[in-house]
């Protein structure tokens, strides 16, 4: 079967929109380019083949994201090991984890910003592959600022693949489905979080840490390679038109396309980053935002293996290993659920599911912090529950940004606020080692909680604001979803 492009007469109406300024507050003005009129039916061959696409590009993402906290991940489960076996104190540990954050969120953004403008897929692979390299070259010594200089490249290539992925999952996926599928892309998050857990702490307990480094980065290069064969950056490369067309959705495009560019907008790149990522006030309260949820997540991550070791009496760091992967698997479960809430009982609205996500979080805090140590399950199970009011934040929060924004700037909306929220998860590296060494581990969870409140203060206002795609006319009642 052929294929079609946006410019055919299948492809529904294209409306151009004036805006001076982003005002998400009230709908946008909307001046109609043409008549309106009914998307043409994709034919049958055509529609089953823009569906099993759609699977293998979600599966390649998915696969890459996942891949992205093996490479990210391992070292949290080997420095244990490096504490005790290679001499590594706390404060080097705090270090690196600090330097770690810091590559991440400047490669975040500024990888957002590039990522706009190139092919995403190749930008993902190279980004994956490279880090898992990385990993394995930091095997090779145990100097202080040889791992330091690693990790800050390994955390630098790393961030290539979450606005790749951002790009990718707009330009595949329609508003109207977004949630679902960004909310099951983000599983990867949990996924790799839990799998490297075991796999990183297994390899290193059985055969030192470097094994705990190695066959991460070499799982790491396989899945990068597995990327780059099953995704392409937009359906207009196999002649699909939008993703509305195939939900049977009208079109709408804001501004309008110019000539030459049908899935552009009439608005340069740097327009665009400007006026709808920059200027808009929303994306930056976000951004904020999340750099409080990546001190409250990586801030668990870092340290709830020690906090279980130091002070609940765990002995060995890969029984504290296994209790906190309870946190992926919560997770992930808060994840799934948290995409799929706000869809279902909030109408697409994000913010009342992150507020109602992060009261469960505090809850879930006091309760790791109050409850006896000595209880495997126990400790399982509480920590389980964290994760899942971890995850809903840390996943609608970027969907969120990237929503409020254009969706030709996703990438850069993503980046943005990805640069803030490696802002808060630098300050839970070697600032948390401060308060531990000095207050003890009491500050930890204070710090923890104070952070959870700021959350909720800062994204209630926008609990009613509109989103970009708020602004543009609904598509037609009744238009069946195909996904």
């Amino acid at each position: 079967s052929r294929g079609f492009s946006r410019s055919q007469s299948l492809s529904p109406v294209y409306i151009t929109m004036e805006a001076t300024k982003v005002d998400n507050s009230e709908p946008a003005k909307v001046v109609p380019a043409a008549a309106a009129v009914a998307p043409a039916a994709l034919d049958p061959q055509t529609q089953a083949k823009y569906k099993f696409w759609r699977y293998r590009v979600f599966i390649g993402l998915l696969v890459g994201y996942t891949a992205s906290y093996f490479t990210r991940g391992c070292f949290t489960y080997v420095s244990p090991l490096l504490r005790r076996d290679a001499g590594l104190s706390l404060g080097d540990i705090g270090l690196i984890n600090s330097v770690f954050a810091i590559s991440q969120g400047i490669s975040k953004f500024s990888s957002g910003i590039i990522a706009d403008r190139v092919d995403a897929r190749y930008f993902l692979a190279a980004g994956l592959i490279i880090a898992s390299v990385l990993d394995m070259t930091l095997c090779f010594s145990t100097n202080v600022w040889w791992m330091t200089a690693n990790i800050a490249l390994i955390g630098w290539f790393s961030q290539f693949v979450v606005p790749a992925c951002a790009k990718i999952i707009s330009y595949w996926f329609a508003q109207s489905e977004r949630g679902t599928w960004w909310s099951a892309w983000n599983m990867g998050a949990n996924l790799g979080g839990f799998l490297v857990a075991i796999v990183s702490g297994f390899c290193a307990a059985q055969f030192g840490w470097r094994w705990g480094m190695f066959i991460p980065g070499a799982i790491g290069i396989a899945c990068g390679l597995f990327a780059l064969v099953m995704v392409k950056a937009d359906p207009a490369m196999l002649g699909f038109p939008a993703p509305e067309a195939f939900l049977g959705e009208a079109v709408v495009e804001k501004p309008k396309p110019a000539a030459g560019k049908a899935d552009e907008p009439a608005e340069t790149k740097d327009e665009i980053v400007m006026k709808y990522v920059l200027k808009n006030p929303y994306v930056w309260v976000l951004g904020i935002s999340w750099a409080l949820v990546y001190f409250v997540r990586q801030g668990v991550s870092s340290w709830s293996h020690f906090y279980l070791m130091d002070v609940k009496g765990v002995v060995s760091a890969s029984d504290a290993a296994a209790r906190v992967s309870g946190r992926e698997l919560g997770g992930l479960a808060g994840n799934l659920f948290s995409g799929y809430a706000s869809t279902k009982y909030f109408d697409g609205k994000r913010i009342p599911v992150i507020v109602l996500y992060t009261v469960g979080l505090i809850g879930s805090l006091f309760a790791l912090w109050g409850l006896p140590g000595g209880n495997a399950v126990l400790d399982y199970i509480t920590i389980s529950i964290l994760g899942f009011f971890i995850y809903g934040p840390q996943n609608l929060v970027g969907l969120a940004a990237t929503e409020f924004a254009h969706k030709s700037a996703a990438s850069s909306a993503i980046g943005l606020v990805g640069l803030l929220s490696y802002v808060g998860a630098t300050f839970s590296g070697s600032p948390i080692t401060y308060l531990v060494k000095k207050f003890g581990w009491n500050s930890f969870f204070i710090s923890m909680i104070g952070c959870c409140v700021l959350i909720i203060a800062l994204v209630l206002p926008l609990w009613n604001k509109k989103t970009y795609a708020d602004t543009l006319p609904k598509p037609k009642e009744g238009a069946a979803d195909k996904s």
